[in-house]
């Protein structure tokens, strides 16, 4: 019987799940590129880390290890971009930090680089057909892998999401970034099939910018159907603006950052901004095929509204260790794993799929947004996000 559990994507929750894989005694056949790409001395992107990544990181025993190159965030400013007065002002007493992406993809990678129970294929999977005792894998070079299971991380269009969500005859075509049609998620209430935002991001110096932007605070400016967050990662300002598809045309910076803007210094003509779409929340209904559960962007795309994509990927990989600790039987360790945090990452997506259509409202509807969270303050703001930041309560009882 093979012992040997397979983790396709090399991403920050592909890398995540090896690392609870191995940590847990096993060996790990980790499948996907190689995560060079990411290596490097300036932040190639940043992500916020809230409290329950944090709760994560520490489960997983690397919160130590990442604190030296985190920016500790000590306030959620809340601001209106049309007049610049606060809203909400949040003290942060938990830590909550600012993390540059490749940081912590090398986190994970320096953890796993070198153990002997870490096999590398850089490759992807073409076939998987489950056996009575684990799993046949057959990769783009045509070798046969054979494993006791697979941890699918290799995103919202790999192989994996298609496998469990979809029909054999789909899954063996081996087209692992097709989007495959019938794919079975969870969608919320007034959302679009396609996405009609944007995410314009930048990582700055900030040398180059005002002093503001040095500020160890998590900002958030609410305009006209549009937002804007910026938080420091060491010596970088980490920029994204999210915008309708439709404004985000040439010359958008000059338009929207004009000299009575607060934020006018991002007009600058030479900063460059990286376009991407901004994804949806959707949780998969289904996490698990046999021997085969999903992670991170294959299990739930996680709009960046609360801050909880990496912080959610972190968990899963969290779960998943608690799980194979607690179960020798990897099929029980996947069933336990799969139903705790489908139910457990629904609840997020769902607050930040609301968290951005809030965000973006515009005209009369973005004037009372205002008001309201002018009033509610503080209160409001750390009601809304208690559940969001809440440590896993159920990885003790997988």
């Amino acid at each position: 019987m093979p012992s040997t559990i397979a983790v396709s994507g090399t991403g920050i929750a592909g890398l995540a799940a090896a690392s609870a894989v191995i940590s847990t005694g096993r060996s790990c056949l980790l499948i996907g590129p190689s995560p060079s790409p990411l290596f490097g001395p300036k932040p190639s992107g940043g992500v916020q880390l809230a409290p329950n990544g944090w709760a994560a990181l520490k489960l997983l025993g690397l919160d130590q290890k990442l604190m030296p190159t985190a920016t500790r965030l000590h306030e959620i400013v809340v601001r209106s971009l049309t007049t610049g007065a606060s809203l909400i002002r949040l003290p942060l007493g938990d830590i909550y930090a600012g993390v540059a992406r490749n940081d912590l993809a090398n986190l994970f990678h320096a953890q796993i680089a070198d153990n002997p129970h870490l096999i590398q294929a850089d490759t992807s999977i073409a076939q998987a057909s489950q056996t009575r005792s684990g799993l046949n894998l057959v990769d783009q070079d045509a070798t046969l892998h054979q494993v006791a299971g697979l941890v699918a991380a290799d995103g919202a269009a790999g192989f994996g999401s298609a496998y469990v969500t979809s029909s054999a005859a789909q899954h063996t075509s081996g087209q692992a970034t097709q989007s495959f049609p019938g794919q079975a998620t969870q969608s919320f209430p007034g959302q679009a099939t396609q996405s009609v935002k944007v995410a314009l991001r930048s990582v700055i110096p900030q040398a180059a910018l005002p002093t503001s932007f040095s500020q160890t605070v998590s900002n958030l400016w609410l305009g006209d159907g549009i937002h804007i967050v910026h938080y420091p990662i060491n010596d970088h300002a980490n920029i994204v603006v999210v915008m309708p598809r439709t404004l985000a045309t040439q010359g958008w910076q000059t338009r929207m950052f004009d000299q009575t803007s607060p934020l006018r210094a991002l007009a600058d003509s030479s900063i460059k901004w990286v376009s991407t779409p901004l994804p949806r929340a959707s949780v998969s209904v289904c996490w698990r095929r046999g021997r085969v559960v999903l992670a991170g962007d294959a299990a739930h795309t996680m709009p960046p509204h609360l801050a909880q994509g990496a912080g959610q990927s972190l968990q899963d990989a969290a779960s998943l260790m608690a799980a194979l600790d607690q179960h020798d039987d990897i099929d029980i360790a996947f069933a336990h794993y799969a139903r705790h945090r489908a139910g457990a990452v629904a609840k997020i997506a769902q607050k930040a799929e609301t968290s951005g259509n809030i965000m973006g409202f515009s005209g009369l509807a973005g004037r009372l947004r205002n008001i309201a969270l002018d009033l509610g303050g503080e209160p409001l703001l750390k009601s809304w996000l208690t559940e969001v930041w809440a440590a896993d309560s159920g990885l003790g009882r997988l």
